[in-house]
């Protein structure tokens, strides 16, 4: 069995996130490719397909949220993300399964059908938060609290976000959620599309990885109806991928990145040796949400925008070529009214 260099798998997830050469695509299909957006912060989604794509304005990926080609919902590990509106129902359908089994754990007395079937017709109008808080909590047995019913009525029934929820500027609050009319797909069925999606996106990677990245449990993904050919890494964990898939030599040179909030590649694994150092890993930068740099496809810093100009706090040391150009780039992007636009390590 091929043994896959740590160098040969950060190559890998470079091509594979267009992190390696930008493409020329629309927003939907790239994000269909990529995997949902991370979305809890607004500006994020849009900053992560600016290092992707070319050409690319906040306006294109509002457009497509105001067309419905793009959906804002809740989906793994319980946070908000984009996915493309075609690819819903299979990614709701595979992260709910997990949040179904502690629910009726957790709620034994709950009339789950009569609360789902009530959901299901009340949710075909647009409503807040504290109305969906309300309506679940007056069903005897439901979640209470301020969080609880919000997020189990989100796993019963296929809740999405209207806009401007998703918006480069989407500063509102009170934002409003209907339900998608679109039929859920058998599980097995849903997990074979989302398992397929994520090695397009990732691979190689352990089953571990990719139950990690969803927020389900391995057995909910169903390994044996996708077509994967096996290798391993350095450390002797088996990696699953497609047949055919690009893998890259470990000496691909790498420009750098400049990522936005919780981004998808940081998250994707279990073990994140491939884009995160093992040195670097005690900062627990994915749970604060660090804006990170990429060289040579690893983490080396993260980064902020004060008006037009973007602070650099290296956490390693790293070759400095193409990080200002690039730096740049990011900072128009993201501040294009503020000038002059700039780059300072802090």
């Amino acid at each position: 069995m091929r043994v896959l260099t740590r160098a040969e798998l950060t190559a890998a997830l470079a091509v594979r996130q267009s992190l390696h050469e930008r493409a020329h695509a629309a927003p939907a299909d790239a994000i269909r490719r990529l995997t949902p957006l991370q979305a809890q912060h607004p500006t994020a989604p849009h900053i992560a397909l600016a290092a992707r794509l070319h050409d690319f304005a906040p306006t294109h990926l509002d457009a497509a949220i105001d067309d419905r080609a793009v959906v804002k919902c809740t989906l793994l590990r319980t946070t908000l993300h984009l996915t493309t509106a075609d690819d819903f129902p299979a990614y709701t359908q595979v992260a709910r399964q997990a949040r179904l089994r502690t629910l009726r754990a957790a709620h034994p007395d709950l009339d789950l059908e009569r609360l789902t079937r009530d959901l299901t017709q009340w949710l075909r109008t647009p409503r807040t938060n504290p109305e969906i808080r309300e309506r679940v909590s007056s069903h005897p047995g439901a979640p209470q609290g301020p969080n609880q019913p919000i997020l189990a009525a989100r796993t019963w029934v296929p809740l999405v976000q209207l806009p401007p929820g998703g918006h480069w500027k989407d500063t509102t609050r009170g934002a409003r959620y209907v339900l998608d009319p679109r039929p859920l797909p058998d599980p097995r069925e849903a997990g074979a599309l989302v398992l397929t999606r994520y090695l397009e996106a990732f691979g190689p990677a352990s089953r571990r990885d990719v139950a990690a990245w969803a927020g389900v449990a391995q057995r909910d993904l169903p390994f044996e109806r996708v077509e994967t050919v096996a290798y391993r890494d350095e450390k002797g964990t088996e990696l699953l991928d497609l047949p055919g898939a690009p893998l890259p030599p470990g000496d691909l040179p790498l420009p750098p990145r400049f990522l936005g909030r919780w981004e998808q590649p940081l998250l994707a694994y279990a073990d994140r040796d491939r884009i995160i150092p093992p040195d670097l890993q005690p900062l627990k930068l994915t749970l604060s949400g660090d804006q990170t740099l990429l060289v040579d496809g690893r983490v080396v810093a993260s980064w902020w925008l004060r008006k037009g100009t973007l602070e650099l706090k290296p956490h390693t040391d790293f070759r400095r070529t193409g990080i200002r150009e690039e730096g740049l780039r990011t900072a128009r992007f993201c501040a294009p009214h503020h000038k002059p636009h700039q780059l300072v390590e802090i």
